[in-house]
């Protein structure tokens, strides 16, 4: 039953924070607020986390969000504008390379977080983390997909640009 209610409380805050785009009141800041709120309580929920747990794992969580984010963001910004069926042969050979690049700096960024998440998490509650951000992920591009037709930044396909 408690699963239940906080799948319920998870799609209330994405099916009102799914129309960020189209809501001149609210600011895309907002919207973004609301699904990380609704992360947050998912994956709380997900890893059964103690009350102790949770308030020293999810300030670590959202400085590990922050700093992967920030790459994330370093990385596209240098190619904002560049597609890939446009490039020339170099930029295609520096996008390929500068992305392996932004894996293996993610990749630094988890371990050196593991560490850290496992003085307040268990390992098998970090594997599960794992699982739940990919399954919150699901859930939140098939929720924008329903309420965009299908259509929208969300398109199949499947390369991030």
């Amino acid at each position: 039953m408690k699963k239940f209610i906080s799948a319920v409380l998870i799609l209330l805050v994405i099916s009102g924070s799914s129309n960020l785009y189209a809501q001149p009141g609210e600011g895309r800041g907002q919207g973004m607020e609301r699904i990380h709120a609704a992360k947050m309580a998912y994956i709380a929920d997900r890893l059964h986390l103690s009350q102790r747990q949770s308030g020293d794992f999810i300030p670590l969580y959202n400085d590990y969000e922050r700093e992967i984010r920030d790459t994330r963001q370093s990385f596209f910004r240098k190619y904002k504008g560049v597609h890939p069926d446009d490039a020339d042969d170099a930029t295609s050979r520096q996008f390929i390379d500068d992305n392996l690049d932004y894996q293996q700096d993610v990749i630094a960024i988890k371990r050196r977080y593991n560490d850290r998440f496992l003085k307040i998490i268990s390992p098998q509650q970090l594997a599960d983390l794992y699982t739940a951000e990919r399954e919150f992920k699901q859930m939140l591009i098939k929720r924008l997909k329903q309420q965009r037709g299908g259509g929208g930044r969300f398109n199949n396909r499947g390369n991030g640009y």
